[in-house]
């Protein structure tokens, strides 16, 4: 029951948030496209998992410079695997760096341990 302006809207606030204006400008249109596919899917599979746009949405809704910093970074490391679409690898590599590495990461994890 959405406008087409509401979901406009959505994105874009997503991609403000993303503070795409901090990166070069081809490394900002390639997290763009990336987000830009993920917001428009029906779904996305990750695994045996298929998670509705919904769950995708509230995901990107969670992307900041920060954790696009991090995805950046990861998909520069990446020089052993051959990527033949590199637009679905940014999608996974952004989507999973949403929350996975929050849970894994050295210097959260002694913040929480000492508070």
């Amino acid at each position: 029951g959405r406008t087409d302006e509401e979901i406009e809207e959505e994105l874009l606030d997503i991609l403000d948030g993303c503070e795409l204006y901090c990166f070069e400008p081809e490394t900002a249109l390639v997290f763009e496209n990336a987000i830009e596919r993920l917001f428009y899917a029906d779904s996305f599979r990750i695994g045996n998992a298929t998670l509705p746009q919904c769950r995708v949405r509230a995901k990107l809704k969670r992307l900041d410079g920060m954790i696009l910093r991090d995805a950046e970074s990861k998909l520069h490391a990446n020089k052993d695997r051959s990527v033949k679409n590199s637009t679905a690898y940014t999608m996974a590599v952004l989507f999973n760096e949403s929350e996975s590495d929050l849970i894994i990461d050295p210097y959260l994890n002694t913040i929480c341990s000492s508070a």
